[in-house]
């Protein structure tokens, strides 16, 4: 047994190898600068650096496979794939960051990038209630760090004051569900409690179940900035630095969905009775997040909020997702409908959402920055290449085909309209239509944009400049070229999304011979 749980932590430790390289080096960064001055672009480069080591031990792991009833951390393929976007992605917020603190806090801004890369990859691999908590924690320590490090304005302390309480709310409901989560089985492990649930979803213990499902649920919602927890976006986003702004509408909203996906979907779709009422609380959540986010976007004149609002009608397009992968188990079907869906969009989101923020966050009046629709009036012609890019993440946005946002769209509602072998599929057609209807008003504000752009005259006095840097244009570029890119040749990332969540839905048989005497009798 000794031997076992020896190879157990050493295999662990290798899975968690990327996390471990980001952590170590933000711990570096952020001790280090105290006593080390560097200006912000040395700190940039370290951060860089340390990406690209993480996502090349995150590579060697690859194959590596793990104990699923033993691990804290797995490394499935919807581990290894989400991880993978996350660091991609991280490479380009570091691109957008790369100016924006000053020089005195720059290695301890960059090193919570780093630290919120990581957790958000915990996430993704987590396979034990406690890691998971642990995962989505560094999520948000870090983060209270970026909103309040990069400019100290009485904006930004606002939205550092708003984010950390609300923040802090949110995680005691998590945590209050997440104990309910392990008091349905006895065991921490979700793999094994997937397995377990089943067969105690009869007993007394669905209350338990339900419990957990709404506490959780409602503690990752304010992470996705979901329908009821959503309210602090809009002003947070406005009072925050562009580049954090940026973050919050990525980081939050993927750890978010991943973490539905681990310790919800996976784990109560297999129950018929529990999973019939989260598919009710999740419709309604989603139907009131997608019409709430679109219908308030149409007044919104400043950027931040307009785009924060946006944010939100996406996270109802995403719990559409959500609601199809509980209903999972009550099909005849495949169980990866749902969670597919999810997993495609949120590539595409991460791309159209991080290029929409990086045109903005490098776009100048003169010595202002640009923070109203009106002032993009005329930029189609002032600076003609951000305007194009930011023309095709706000196409993409609105679900404009061949753009890769229309297939994410495509395929959150085409699984919905999949669930129809279940004697109740009407309610599903409706969440559809819904959705559907709610991204035409959506392409309404995302239009409007690229009509003032291409269509109306330039404003009077200062002109528009694009001095964000090179790293900033990059970043720009990556994500409206990949946005065009995968639009066009879509297929590899369906194939890699289904992959995905075959594999997180697959439960390994034997769970019998290969766990602890009390997991052995939960299970009899």
């Amino acid at each position: 047994m000794a031997t076992n749980a020896y190879e157990a932590v050493i295999r662990t430790a290798a899975i968690l190898a990327p996390e471990l390289i980001l952590l170590l080096s933000a711990v570096a960064m952020m001790t280090l600068s105290a006593f080390i001055p560097q200006p912000r672009r040395f700190w940039c480069r370290v951060a860089t650096w340390t990406l690209l080591a993480s996502t090349a031990a995150l590579l060697w792991n690859s194959g590596r496979e793990s104990d699923v009833y033993a691990s804290v951390a797995i490394n499935d393929a919807l581990s290894f794939w989400s991880r993978l976007v996350l660091q991609l992605t991280g490479l380009i917020v570091i691109g957008l960051a790369h100016d924006e603190p000053s020089d005195e806090r720059a290695g301890e801004f960059f090193g919570s990038l780093l630290m919120v890369n990581a957790g958000a990859m915990l996430v993704a691999a987590a396979n034990d209630v406690v890691f998971l908590f642990v995962g989505l924690e560094l999520v948000s320590i870090p983060t209270y760090l970026l909103l309040y490090l990069s400019r100290r304005t009485p904006s930004t302390q606002e939205a550092a004051t708003k984010y950390f309480y609300l923040s802090i709310f949110a995680s005691g409901l998590l945590l209050f569900g997440l104990a309910y989560l392990y008091g349905v089985t006895g065991i921490g492990n979700l793999k094994a409690a997937a397995y377990l649930i089943p067969k105690v979803a009869g007993m007394p213990n669905v209350g338990l179940a339900l419990i957990a499902i709404v506490f959780v649920m409602a503690g990752l919602c304010f992470r996705v900035a979901a329908v009821p927890l959503h309210f602090y976006a809009p002003d947070v986003y406005q009072g925050s630095p562009t580049v954090i702004a940026a973050l919050l509408s990525w980081v939050p909203k993927a750890v978010g969905f991943l973490a539905m996906l681990r310790a919800l979907t996976y784990m109560f779709s297999s129950s018929i009775e529990v999973s019939q009422k989260a598919v009710m609380l999740c419709w309604v959540i989603a139907a009131a997040t997608m019409t709430l986010g679109n219908f308030v976007a149409l007044l919104q004149e400043d950027l931040k909020r307009l785009l924060a609002y946006s944010s939100i009608a996406h996270a109802g397009y995403l719990m559409v997702g959500v609601t199809v992968a509980f209903a999972n188990g009550q099909q005849r079907t495949e169980l990866y409908y749902g969670a597919e869906g999810i997993l495609f969009y949120l590539v595409a989101y991460s791309l159209m959402t991080l290029g929409a923020f990086g045109v903005i966050i490098g776009l100048r009046l003169g010595d202002r920055r640009v923070e109203t629709v009106r002032q993009l009036s005329g930029m189609g012609w002032t600076q003609p290449l951000p305007a194009a890019a930011l023309a095709v993440c706000l196409l993409s946005l609105s679900g404009i085909p061949p753009l890769l946002g229309f297939w994410g769209k495509f395929e959150i509602f085409a699984s919905a309209l999949a669930a129809q072998d279940l004697d109740e599929s009407w309610n599903f057609f409706i969440l559809a239509v819904i959705g559907v209807l709610n991204s035409a008003v959506g392409a309404y504000y995302y239009l409007r944009i690229v009509v003032l752009m291409y269509l109306a005259p330039a404003g009077e006095g200062e002109s528009q400049q694009f001095r964000g840097g090179w790293p900033v244009a990059a970043s720009v570029a990556a994500c409206a070229g990949l946005t065009i890119l995968l639009g066009v040749f879509w297929g590899p990332v369906a194939d890699t999304a289904r992959e995905a969540a075959r594999d997180a839905a697959a439960r390994p048989i034997p769970v019998i011979e290969t766990t602890t005497p009390a997991v052995q009798q939960a299970a009899k």
